[in-house]
């Protein structure tokens, strides 16, 4: 796994404390609720297309513990729920079922509203909680833990936010391995205008960009 051998080699001591503690979120939630529980809110932006390489990772990892093995990532089976607009860029529908097709996602495209979508959906199947792009700083993150039982009136699931604690600047803006590695295919896509997103360049000659300060 690419972004675990990454951090794992970096200096950086606060990039691998993120890192680190976000992971354990994930893992955490892996080993409280079986696959089949747990689900993926992706829509296609910063925060959760990075929580989407963590969650990869933290999966990879999780099964490795359980597995003793050293074998990559063959599949990533969350359930990955996507939240259609018809006001949303046609450039985010594109990168969301890039993104879906490329890491075998198992996409269930929602065409309601959140609450409405979210109540079909555990309905429907026996999910009990859900992975979120949710950070500090959201109108929706007032009051909300990495582990954070559903508001009044709403559904019930349990929301956990393994980057609750990430900035916006550690997101987006800071010179760290970990943004060039999958800085977000959504971030070149829509800045850069690149149209086939899945010709990224490689770790190594992003890594080499981003230190040479050419993204900038």
């Amino acid at each position: 796994m690419e972004i675990d051998k990454a951090i794992g080699e970096s200096d950086d001591k606060r990039l691998k404390t993120k890192y680190n503690n976000a992971i354990f979120v994930i893992k955490r939630a892996l080993a409280l609720y079986s696959i089949e529980e747990v689900a993926f809110s992706f829509n296609g932006g910063k925060d959760s297309t990075v929580l989407l390489h963590l969650l990869r990772a933290g999966y990879f990892l999780h099964k490795k513990e359980q597995t003793c093995s050293n074998g990559g990532l063959s599949s990533f089976p969350v359930r990955t729920i996507y939240f259609e607009s018809p006001s949303a860029f046609t450039e985010i529908n594109a990168f969301t079922y890039d993104a879906a097709q490329t890491y075998n996602l198992q996409l269930d495209i929602i065409r309601q509203d959140f609450k409405s979508g979210l109540e079909a959906l555990l309905k429907a199947n026996p999910i009990r909680a859900i992975f979120l792009g949710v950070r500090i700083g959201d109108p929706t993150a007032v009051g909300q833990e990495q582990f954070s039982p559903s508001s009044p009136g709403w559904p019930p699931f349990m929301r956990v936010n393994p980057i609750l604690d990430w900035s916006y600047r550690f997101l987006f803006l800071s010179n760290h391995i970990f943004l060039l590695l999958y800085l977000l295919k959504s971030y070149y896509y829509l800045c850069f205008g690149m149209r086939d997103v899945q010709k990224i360049l490689s770790t190594i000659v992003l890594t080499y960009i981003l230190y040479n300060d050419k993204v900038y």
